[in-house]
């Protein structure tokens, strides 16, 4: 049969597109589910196979691995001047290296990690997953706290990550409510943390964090995704009479305000504790409102309820 040109470049460009198609096919998935979180990650180089149609989902996750996977997922940069946190030595023609010094550079790599090569713990992945998110931005979260049975089993360090990661679906515990922070995380248990952790920043915004005076501290709590509460805090009061209050907030610009408050001081004729104390005041806003916090320098004012606003604003000492 005589082959022309036209059909000899039409048969290449089929066989390149099976070619591209079947890149992504992975045989060894169990399920639906993962074949379409590996196949959503792989096409956005986030995760590569053990061979060209194997993940290996049930193969232990390296420490080279872990950072090559949290540094595409989360779009890290390398940080020029940041101290490099950690004292692995990065192989400079590893296939793994500017990940490697990325991570490094973010503070991302578990100190209990002592090589590049190490299987990676579930804690360990936990805490390194929970930098690599909080690198990209700050998200309050909902004050709330999830019982994990066997959290005594956790390095201390590692609770403040797995509560994160609980808190926003990133992870999940098992049906006898464990997380079991000491076994070595599978491929694919670390693909489907990376795939929940990436759609929880592309769907929340980071949280602006107010501009204050230095005069006070200033954080942020989420209530949900509409509204935060914004907590002005001050130490080194002389005793429990002094407080804080918020007298005013003005909306500056769109997208903009600025709250006001006063130090109080405490009530004549009452009689308080010569101890070292702190004061607090706090308020609700919008989650899209820049805030910044000015002392008003002046009257005490009046506490004022926000429009949406949950609560009072008090003046509150503890």
């Amino acid at each position: 049969m005589k082959i022309t040109k036209k059909w000899a470049a039409f048969m290449v460009a089929a066989g390149c597109l099976v070619s591209a198609s079947s890149a992504y096919a992975f045989s060894d998935l169990p399920n639906k589910q993962q074949e379409g979180i590996a196949e959503a990650l792989q096409t956005q180089g986030v995760i590569h196979g053990i061979s060209a149609d194997r993940f290996g989902p049930a193969e232990p996750l390296t420490a080279a691995q872990s950072v090559q996977m949290l540094v595409k997922a989360m779009k890290l940069q390398p940080d020029a001047g940041a101290a490099n946190a950690g004292t692995l030595a990065v192989p400079s023609t590893a296939w793994y290296a500017q990940a490697a010094e990325t991570a490094l550079d973010h503070g991302l790599v578990a100190s209990s990690i002592g090589s590049w090569n190490d299987k990676v713990t579930k804690e360990e992945f936990a805490q390194m997953l929970y930098k690599a998110v909080t690198a990209t931005g700050d998200y309050p979260l909902i004050k709330m706290y999830v019982t994990v049975q066997d959290e005594n089993d956790m390095a201390s360090g590692s609770r403040e990550a797995v509560q994160f990661l609980l808190l926003t679906h990133i992870a999940e515990l098992d049906a006898q409510q464990k997380f079991h922070p000491r076994d070595n995380i599978t491929r694919m248990e670390a693909a489907e943390m990376v795939y929940h952790a990436m759609n929880f920043v592309a769907s929340h915004q980071p949280v602006n964090q107010p501009e204050n005076d230095d005069q006070v501290a200033v954080s942020v709590e989420k209530v949900n995704d509409q509204v935060n509460r914004i907590v002005l805090t001050k130490e080194d009061m002389p005793n429990p009479g002094y407080g804080l209050k918020i007298d005013r907030i003005e909306f500056v610009s769109e997208g903009k305000a600025v709250a006001y408050y006063t130090v109080t001081k405490p009530a004549p004729g009452m009689m308080y504790p010569q101890v070292i104390s702190t004061a607090k005041a706090s308020f609700y806003m919008d989650s899209k409102i820049q805030v910044s916090v000015k002392q008003t320098g002046g009257g005490l004012g009046t506490g004022i309820s926000l429009k949406g606003s949950l609560e009072e604003m008090p003046s509150v000492t503890q």
